[in-house]
């Protein structure tokens, strides 16, 4: 059965834009790597090593696009999906706000939950 939220739409503009700004740290590190990156890096690894993560990045932020324009295809639209896509976003070079707006997300499909 499908859940829907009251506060859906809310829920997948922020979920969207989430997956814009992770969108946008993916580019800048796949940037980076020919050293025309925009934002400063942080911490480098090894090249064989960033390409994975950053390869990864994409394919997790390519769900969370999905997740939020078509729901209950790949993944369903649920808080637990958004705050699980929340986490792998950071893990995988998303961008901590990207995180940030997936979390709000699924911390109003929680809320309206109970």
């Amino acid at each position: 059965m499908v859940k829907k939220y009251k506060n859906e739409q809310i829920m997948k503009i922020l979920t969207v834009l989430g997956a814009l700004v992770g969108l946008v740290y993916i580019i800048n590190g796949f940037a980076s790597l020919g050293g025309y990156g925009f934002l400063p890096t942080i911490v480098v690894l090894q090249l064989l090593d960033t390409i994975i993560m950053l390869i990864i990045g994409l394919v997790v932020v390519i769900l969370t696009f999905l997740v939020a324009l078509k729901p209950n295809r790949p993944l369903p639209f649920h808080w637990l999906i958004l705050f699980i896509l929340a986490i792998l976003l950071v893990i995988f070079r998303g961008g901590i706000w990207a995180c940030v707006l997936v979390v709000i997300a699924a911390l109003i499909g929680l809320i309206e939950e109970f």
